[in-house]
């Protein structure tokens, strides 16, 4: 691999230990990858600071990184923790509440954000062929496939080292030749953000290659995100070109590809295959917010829930970034309706305090994950159809 004098300077150990750990990381893996040279980057996010996922472990090695004082050298994001950090929530379990607080301490003394989310681009918007360095599937597929900028999806030891070095390896989805679309693939018309999660789901089941989607113009911004964020969960897809919404330029299909096309009926035989039937048990938790929800998304639901209240037995659990401390009057406006509001945290780096029947979401990225993690019954509807059901004037 080329280095400038610079980089050969931070491998050498000269600007010190902690800069020239994190420049091996990022030159070794690029080595076995076939990268050429380093690349600066502007923003990373780290993925992998719930103490539910990295344990005692995880934690270990965060605070021997901490003994050599790293500090982050770019704007850095860190993904949900274990915890409510707002101490409200009463379903996300404070069990670990001692433990995460230090990775949570550790992080943010290195430079990292409080924003404890998996939607970065949220606190910072990436910008057409900007170089990222992220971790989080779904943070991942959206600023390759929404944004048109460009990152691998990287694990968490990774991110740490590039947001100290402010580099990345130059390989991958970092290469235009490495964004070319293997399959097109015609979606049927979708209703909702429920229908675009299963389709995601599918896609990330059936296509094990890059895949460009026909017939998403006019999809909301909430589709998108549930979209990619679906595919990335069951498929780690990384990229999946939105005909009409990824920019032109950032991908390209190859010529002679695989065209073909779902229609309804595959995606209603899929659902049946991966989704219990929508209806209570008499312990009910609804889960909103896999990625977390954005402000407008927030109000939608205040909209949905005006007026009404909340059936005997049903939880509804809503999860929002970090950095959502204050919400302007929303909280307390959707806690009066019933609904709790978790900070920072989500139900898959998390443990909960509630053993519902079922539970109700309508997120195809929480329906995988909460499936195969926690072994739960989980139904997918759109949030419509949730609210509906679970709610009452």
């Amino acid at each position: 691999m080329h280095l400038t004098r610079v980089e050969e300077r931070m491998l050498n150990g000269e600007f010190g230990e902690a800069l020239s750990v994190a420049t091996k990381i990022l030159v070794k893996v690029g080595e076995a990858l076939g990268a050429s040279k380093l690349i600066e980057v502007s923003h990373v996010h780290i993925s992998g600071v719930s103490y539910s996922n990295i344990g005692e472990p995880g934690l270990e090695y965060l605070e021997k990184l901490a003994l050599t004082k790293p500090r982050f050298s770019v704007y850095t994001t860190v993904n949900p923790s274990c915890v409510d950090l707002s101490l409200s929530s009463r379903i996300i379990s404070l069990e670990n509440w001692e433990k995460q607080a230090i990775i949570n301490g550790i992080l943010e003394s290195m430079g990292s954000r409080a924003s404890y989310t998996c939607m970065p681009y949220l606190l910072r918007r990436p910008f057409m062929f900007e170089h990222l360095a992220w971790g989080e599937s779904s943070a991942v597929a959206m600023a390759n496939s929404f944004y048109g900028a460009l990152t691998n999806r990287e694990g968490g030891p990774l991110t740490i080292a590039a947001a100290i070095a402010g580099r990345t390896y130059m390989a991958g989805l970092h290469l235009m030749s490495e964004r070319s679309a293997k399959h097109v693939v015609k979606a049927p018309p979708l209703n909702n953000e429920a229908e675009a999660s299963l389709l995601g789901l599918y896609i990330g089941e059936e296509y094990s290659e890059i895949t460009q989607i026909t017939g998403a113009l006019g999809w909301s911004y909430s589709m998108v995100k549930e979209f990619l964020a679906a595919s990335a969960a069951s498929g780690s897809h990384a990229l999946v070109p939105l005909d009409g919404v990824t920019p032109r330029g950032t991908y390209a299909v190859e010529e002679g590809v695989e065209r073909s096309g779902i229609d309804k009926r595959e995606l209603e035989y899929y659902y049946d295959k991966v989704s219990k039937a929508l209806e209570l048990g008499e312990e009910t938790l609804v889960y909103v917010g896999c990625p977390h929800l954005s402000l407008s998304e927030l109000r939608q639901l205040s909209t949905m829930l005006d007026g009404r209240r909340l059936k005997r037995g049903v939880h509804f659990l809503v999860t929002v970034p970090g950095t959502y401390r204050a919400l302007g009057g929303l909280d307390l406006f959707l806690k009066k309706a019933g609904v709790e509001i978790a900070v920072g945290t989500c139900p898959i780096v998390s443990r909960i305090t509630v053993k519902p029947d079922v539970v109700l979401t309508n997120s195809g990225k929480a329906l995988f994950y909460l499936s195969k993690l926690h072994k739960f019954n989980v139904s997918l509807a759109s949030l419509v159809d949730i609210v509906k059901l679970v709610s009452e004037k």
